[in-house]
C-alpha cells in the first residue's frame, strides 16, 4: 500500500509540474550593461583613421571604416561626430610614405609602412596637437587588417543509404571542397586629444567562410563582418542592452 501511494503522489506531482509547465509565460527582458570607458567628460569624437596595409585588396579599408564608425556614433552616441575631410591619421602616413607609383611595392616598402603607422599611433605630441586641431575630443584610431584565406580541403559528409538488406544505414566519407574565408581584424586605440594619451585599447576580430556554390565579393564580405563588430565596437563607449527572454511559472 505504501508503494502504491508514493507511485499514486508522484503521478500527481508529475501532472501538476506539467501542468504548471503549460501555463508559463516567456517574458522579454533587457539587461543594461556599462560602457568599457568613461566618455562623460568629451563632447566631441574624431575618428582619426586606421593604419592598414600599404597595398589594398579592392577596398579602401581606412577611410570606408571611418566612414561606417562615424555613421554609428551618430546615431549610438551623444558625442558630436567630426567629419575631416580624410582621417588624419591617412593624412600623416601618405605624407611620411610615398612609393613610387612606377616601383612594384615590395615587402620591405610594407614593412616600413606599418613601422611608421606604429611610430604615429604612440606619438602623444601628435595626438595632442591633433587634439588641439580639434577642441581636445575623444580621439578614435588604431589598425585594420582584412585579409581572403583559401580554406579549400577535404570535408567530411555522411549520407543515408540502404545496404543490401534494404536497411538503412549511415555512410561517411570525404569530399573535397573549395572554400574561402574573410577575416577582419581592428585594434582600436581610445585617445584622449587633451592629453595625447591613450585610454584604452579593444581588439575584435570576425571571420566568415563561403562554400565554392557561394560567389561573394570582398567588399560585400568587409560589410557583413563590419556589421557583426560595429555593436562591440559601441560597447566600448556607449551603454548597451542584452536582450532576453525570462520563463514566469504561476
Amino acid at each position: 500500500m505504501r508503494i502504491h501511494a508514493r507511485l499514486l503522489a508522484g503521478a500527481l506531482g508529475a501532472a501538476f509540474l506539467a501542468s504548471g509547465c503549460a501555463s508559463s509565460l516567456e517574458v522579454p527582458i533587457e539587461t543594461p550593461l556599462k560602457s568599457k570607458l568613461d566618455v562623460s567628460k568629451f563632447r566631441r569624437v574624431l575618428v582619426a583613421g586606421f593604419v592598414t596595409d600599404l597595398v589594398d585588396e579592392g577596398i579602401d579599408l581606412a577611410p570606408e571604416t571611418a566612414r561606417l564608425i562615424q555613421n554609428q556614433l551618430r546615431s549610438a552616441s551623444k558625442l558630436q561626430v567630426i567629419e575631416p575631410d580624410r582621417p588624419p591619421l591617412n593624412q600623416a602616413l601618405a605624407k611620411a610614405f610615398k612609393p613610387s607609383e612606377d616601383v612594384r611595392v615590395t615587402r620591405e616598402d610594407r614593412d616600413r609602412y606599418r613601422a611608421e603607422g606604429e611610430r604615429i599611433l604612440q606619438d602623444t605630441a601628435f595626438w595632442r596637437k591633433l587634439g588641439e586641431e580639434f577642441q581636445n575630443p575623444l580621439i578614435v584610431t588604431g589598425k585594420l587588417a582584412f585579409e581572403e584565406q583559401n580554406r579549400s580541403g577535404f570535408q567530411q559528409e555522411s549520407a543515408l543509404v540502404r545496404d543490401s538488406r534494404g536497411r538503412v544505414v549511415e555512410r561517411r566519407g570525404n569530399r573535397y571542397s573549395e572554400r574561402k574565408a574573410f577575416n577582419l581584424s581592428a585594434d582600436f586605440s581610445f585617445i584622449d586629444g587633451a592629453t595625447g594619451r591613450l585610454l584604452h585599447k579593444e581588439r575584435f576580430s570576425e571571420e566568415v567562410v563561403y562554400g565554392e556554390e557561394q560567389k561573394v565579393s570582398p567588399l560585400s564580405s568587409y560589410f557583413e563582418l563590419m556589421d557583426r563588430l560595429l555593436p562591440n565596437f559601441l560597447g566600448v563607449i556607449s551603454p548597451q542592452k542584452i536582450r532576453g527572454t525570462r520563463v514566469l511559472l504561476p
